[in-house]
């Protein structure tokens, strides 16, 4: 179960950072290259953990309310 959910979060987050790093890049980006599938991954996963990052840093500014 665990490899299937590394499969999906990893092909997710390359489809997510191919997709940013296409629309930054004008559509040169392609990200099929090793290094480029890292960086599309490392951009997706940001993107994708961004709003539970931001989620609990409201949490703590409004002390939980």
């Amino acid at each position: 179960m665990e490899l299937i959910s590394d499969i999906v979060i990893n092909l997710l987050a390359h489809r997510i950072g191919v997709c940013v790093l296409g629309l930054i890049t004008g559509g040169r980006f392609k990200g099929e290259s090793g290094f480029a599938w890292g960086c599309a991954v490392a951009v997706g996963c940001v993107v994708l953990f961004a709003p539970f990052a931001a989620f609990i840093a409201w949490l703590i500014y409004t002390d939980g309310r």
